[in-house]
C-alpha cells in the first residue's frame, strides 16, 4: 500500500472523528438550551432542526407524525420553533378561543423590505393600525353592500365564460378550464379596479398573463413560505 493512500485514510479517519466530536458538542449545548416546556416532538439537531423530517410533502409527513406525537406537537424549522395542531378541537382552540394570543406571526425578512409589512393586515401585529386596515376590508372591500353592488360584473363575466365554453362545444375544440377559469378571474378583478377587461379567450396574453402571475405566486411562496430554507436557518 503506498504511503499516500495511507496518510489520505489517516487524514479522513481524523477528519470523520473531528465532524463526530463537533456534532456532539453543538447536539449537548443546543439541548441544553432547549424549553422544557414545548409539547413532544422528534429529536432536533442542531442547525437544521426537523427540516429534513418534512420531505418533499410536508402535509402528509405532518399528518403522519400526528399519529405518533398527537395532535399538538413541536418541530424545529432551523431556528424556528414550530409548533402544530393536527386536529380540528386544537386548531379551533388556537384560532377561535385564543386569537389574540396566537393572532402574530414571525415575518420573512422578505415582507420587511421598504416597509412592507406595516402596510399588511397579513403580517401586522394585532393593534391600532392592524384594526384600521381590518376595518377598512370590512366596510369598504368585503360589506354585503360591497359585493351586491358588484353582482351584475360577476354574473357578465360568468355569462362570457359559458358563451366561450359554448362556442367551443359548437366547434369541436377542446377547452382549457384552467386558462378559461384564469381569464375570468383576471377579467372580473381588472374590471373591479380598472373598469377594463385585461385578456380575452384563446388569447397568448391571457396564456402569458397566467404564466407571470404563476412565477409570482411560484417566488412568493418561495420567499414567505413556511418551510423557506432562507428563512429558518
Amino acid at each position: 500500500m503506498s504511503p499516500i493512500f495511507t496518510d489520505y485514510q489517516s487524514f479522513l479517519l481524523v477528519l470523520i472523528s473531528l465532524v463526530r466530536i463537533f456534532i456532539t458538542i453543538l447536539t449537548c449545548k443546543y439541548q441544553a438550551r432547549k424549553p422544557k416546556n414545548l409539547p413532544p416532538g422528534l429529536f432536533q439537531f442542531p442547525i437544521i432542526g426537523n427540516i429534513l423530517a418534512l420531505g418533499p410533502k410536508p402535509h402528509q409527513s405532518l399528518t403522519k407524525l400526528s399519529r405518533k406525537y398527537g395532535p399538538v406537537m413541536s418541530l424545529k424549522l432551523g431556528s424556528i420553533t414550530a409548533v402544530v395542531m393536527s386536529t380540528p378541537e386544537t386548531a379551533k382552540y388556537v384560532l377561535a378561543k385564543n386569537d389574540l394570543l396566537f393572532s402574530s406571526r414571525k415575518a420573512p425578512s422578505v415582507t420587511q423590505a421598504f416597509g412592507h409589512r406595516e402596510l399588511s393586515m397579513v403580517w401586522l401585529p394585532v393593534g391600532g393600525q392592524w384594526r384600521k386596515l381590518r376595518k377598512i376590508c370590512k366596510e369598504q372591500m368585503f360589506s354585503a353592500a360591497r359585493l351586491d353592488a358588484s353582482q351584475g360584473l360577476r354574473k357578465e363575466k360568468l355569462d362570457k365564460f359559458r358563451e366561450h365554453v359554448q362556442e367551443c362545444s359548437e366547434s369541436g375544440r377542446a377547452v382549457d378550464i384552467g386558462g378559461a377559469a384564469f381569464t375570468t378571474s383576471l377579467n372580473l378583478m381588472s374590471a373591479t379596479l380598472f373598469s377594463l377587461d385585461m385578456a380575452t379567450y384563446d388569447s397568448a396574453l391571457s396564456q402569458e398573463m397566467k404564466d407571470v402571475v404563476w412565477g409570482l405566486m411560484k417566488c412568493a411562496t418561495e420567499s414567505c413560505g413556511l418551510f423557506s430554507g432562507s428563512e429558518t436557518v
